[in-house]
């Protein structure tokens, strides 16, 4: 019998959109397939287009058709799971509707956030409605502090993959594994921890250090705990740095540092990195893993 990890598990990337600074901010799809063949030569599972660090609300429904349409060609085994993070159903099913086309290991379903509070019942409808709608697995998105929260009582009762666990409360993926649902963790805030009652984490700074997020998942799963508490620590000082201005515009900085792809800017209403800030420095302290390869 499959489970979850059958069809997810490992690390994902919380991938970045490299924007123009032009009247627009057009997306600069050239630079974003760069950054994720990139990082798909550092070891991680896959990556997930167009979430929270992917300023995946900002983004419009044909930029990312055009995005994907030029990114799956190129990425060869590393696994795509779009994020569909609409403000409205229609919208939803439009874009699930063209992604049931793409050869994507599964889709991460925001619901629309706007309203609040929402009931379990309309949210539940709201699911029926995107399950019916795709023949990918769905992962159904837990953001408490920018979207709607999604009990676990309802990821559990529907026929869905799992969850993508933002919020970090106390028992909420262990009662979601329990019930044999999927848990990728998305918040990086003692991940050791999590990933032990996760199958992988989708990751903001594995924009900047795929391979020291690559090597924590590898060091959790064996049991190295003492090598997994020294690059968890590590990886909290670099996450510290990233909060000092707008994360995603922090993450492409140093991204651009690490890897020379220009990654452009952020769209408003976020606000650039200034230009004081010192991102070749930032990379040079990321990169400082203190666990040598292979641990």
């Amino acid at each position: 019998m499959s489970g979850p990890g059958d069809v997810l598990q490992g690390v994902y990337v919380a991938n970045v959109t490299p924007f123009r600074d032009d009247d627009r901010f057009s997306v600069d799809v050239d630079a974003y397939v760069a950054h994720v063949e990139w990082l798909a030569g550092h070891g991680v599972t896959g990556v997930i287009p167009f979430g929270t660090n992917g300023e995946g609300p900002s983004v419009a429904a044909h930029e990312k058709r055009a995005v994907l349409e030029a990114l799956l060609p190129r990425v060869g085994d590393l696994q795509v799971v779009p994020t569909v993070a609409e403000g409205n159903l229609p919208d939803t099913l439009d874009l699930l509707a063209y992604l049931d086309d793409l050869p994507v290991r599964a889709v991460m379903v925001l619901p629309p956030y706007y309203f609040t509070p929402v009931e379990a019942d309309g949210l539940r409808s709201f699911y029926e409605r995107v399950l019916a709608a795709t023949r990918h697995p769905v992962v159904m998105y837990h953001i408490p502090k920018y979207a709607v929260p999604l009990p676990p009582e309802l990821v559990t009762a529907l026929p869905v993959w799992g969850v993508k666990d933002s919020g970090g409360e106390a028992g909420y993926a262990q009662t979601v594994r329990d019930a044999g649902k999927g848990v990728l963790v998305g918040t990086e805030d003692d991940l050791p921890t999590r990933l032990l009652t996760a199958d992988g984490s989708i990751s903001a700074l594995a924009n900047i250090v795929p391979e020291q997020v690559v090597a924590l998942y590898a060091h959790v799963r064996a049991g190295r705990t003492d090598q997994a508490a020294r690059l968890s620590g590590h990886l909290q000082e670099v996450r510290a740095m990233t909060k000092q201005h707008t994360s995603a515009g922090v993450l492409k900085r140093v991204a651009e540092q690490r890897h020379g792809h220009p990654m452009g800017t952020v769209r408003p209403p976020l606000l650039p990195v200034p230009a004081s800030f010192d991102a070749a420095g930032a990379a040079e302290r990321a990169a400082a893993s203190p666990v040598p390869a292979g641990g």
